[in-house]
């Protein structure tokens, strides 16, 4: 069965059905939304020979119509005969006595639902955005609520409550990417929910710019939680929403073309809550420079980062170690990485480190000829930081620059076990980085070509 519970409404059917109700009896009277929901079931889904689909169907609509005040005798009568026949009840059976107890009980009561007087009726409302909002290429001014909000952000972008709420009543740019339908309606087509894609720009403006040169224009950077850095998001394309942020239009400017415009990156504009608003995602997105060069942070630091670059992602249950024991190894390591990163550095080695937003989030050290200790903070794995940080080494060291790396480490990607070496390897790949690729022993050394110019930035 396609069902989840023996309620009216616990089965795919309903769930499908409950989408399309609302549009019908919209857009049509009860009797002739009944006649059109009733033809497009019998042409698409199923008829009475599917006596389970069929109940899902008769008595979801039964329900519907119920709680918005608009039940016909015909409906009624149908469903009320269909209970009193034990119509549908044969697949109950066949999960056993307990489920055909709780089935009839369910219907016992839905029976007297039925035979009730009908509850005032409802105005039929649909919970999607029925709206196309603006025209493509439009740049609009929003306005900044961070009043009795809470900066929800820190981990990517470290920001005091005095510094969020004072950005309240101010403006930022975004243009309209798309306004696309995720879904329309089977029985009233011109019913549609639509999605806006906006491009985030970067800035913070205290009044409505006047005269903006949108070629000008820098897009922020989003961190998305797919592993990559965008500029471009999906929100509500509800008017209202925009209207009480107080926007204006600033002018309509070309799209510039780029491979995040079907990023699925969302932000809600409509949801503003102290512990979850978009002003917060706003605004870390803002001044999100990436800069390579010297590291200038304390050691505390230069360990949390290691820490954080160490054990994020990593499960050690598999080894059955206690809590205790997977600290003690995780220490050991770290230790390990401090070491290491201490020697290269008085063996006249350079510590360089890169940074998203004034925030250090990974680094690398340069010994002679040798790259090594390359890492960078768990929450920005996978987001082009360690390529760009070591372009950056490559472009600071001489020919035959080289990376040493265990075969026996190995790292977890979803349902998937690999050894560092072969994800270094297919990462060096994608990016043109690699030269010569040689075992040696227990390590894979990686030696690499001249960071490409034209590949120096994310």
């Amino acid at each position: 069965m396609g069902a989840w519970s023996e309620s009216i409404t616990g089965n795919d059917t309903a769930e499908d059905l409950l989408l399309e109700y609302p549009a019908a009896f919209l857009k049509y009277e009860p009797e002739e939304a009944v006649s059109k929901i009733d033809q497009y079931v019998r042409e698409n889904e199923f008829d009475e020979s599917d006596p389970e689909e069929w109940c899902n169907y008769v008595y979801s609509l039964a329900d519907y119509m119920w709680k918005k005040g608009i039940l016909t005798d015909e409906i009624r009568e149908r469903a009320l005969k269909m209970i009193d026949s034990g119509f549908g009840l044969d697949i109950w059976a066949e999960s056993g006595e307990k489920m055909l107890k709780a089935r009839k009980r369910t219907l016992a009561k839905f029976r007297e639902k039925l035979t009730s007087p009908l509850p005032p009726k409802k105005k039929i409302r649909l919970d999607i955005n029925q709206e196309r909002i603006f025209e493509n290429g439009d740049v609009i001014a929003l306005q900044l609520k961070t009043a009795g909000m809470n900066y929800t952000m820190n981990r990517e972008k470290p920001m005091s409550e005095e510094e969020f709420h004072a950005f309240d009543g101010k403006y930022i740019l975004m243009q309209l990417i798309d306004c696309t339908a995720s879904w329309s309606s089977a029985i009233v087509p011109e019913i549609k929910d639509y999605w806006a894609c906006f491009r985030l720009f970067d800035g913070v403006y205290d009044t409505v710019p006047k005269e903006i040169n949108f070629d000008g224009l820098k897009p922020a950077k989003i961190l998305d939680n797919k592993g990559g850095i965008v500029s471009c998001f999906t929100c509500e394309s509800k008017m209202l929403y925009f209207k009480r942020r107080k926007y204006q239009l600033i002018g309509n400017a070309p799209i510039t073309a780029g491979s995040d415009e079907k990023s699925d990156t969302l932000i809600f504009i409509g949801h503003s809550y102290p512990q979850n608003n978009p002003d917060s995602e706003f605004l870390a997105a803002m001044g999100n420079e990436i800069v390579c060069g010297e590291y200038n942070g304390t050691y505390e630091e230069l360990r949390e980062i290691c820490r954080s670059a160490n054990r994020y992602g990593r499960n050690l249950h598999l080894l059955n170690l206690s809590k205790e024991e997977q600290e003690r190894h995780f220490t050991e390591e770290e230790n390990k990485i401090a070491s290491n990163i201490e020697s290269s550095v008085s063996n006249g080695g350079k510590l360089l480190s890169v940074q998203f937003g004034n925030k250090t989030i990974g680094i690398v050290t340069i010994t002679g000829s040798k790259i090594d200790n390359l890492y960078i903070k768990g929450l920005f794995q996978g987001k082009g930081f360690g390529r760009q940080l070591l372009r950056y080494a490559l472009s600071l060291g001489g020919e035959k620059m080289h990376l040493d790396v265990p075969n026996t480490f190995r790292e977890r990607f979803g349902n998937k076990t690999m050894i560092r070496s072969q994800r270094i390897m297919r990462l060096c790949q994608k990016f043109e980085l690699t030269e010569i690729q040689e075992e040696l022993g227990e390590i894979t050394r990686f030696t690499f070509l001249p960071a490409p110019a034209s590949k120096q930035s994310l």
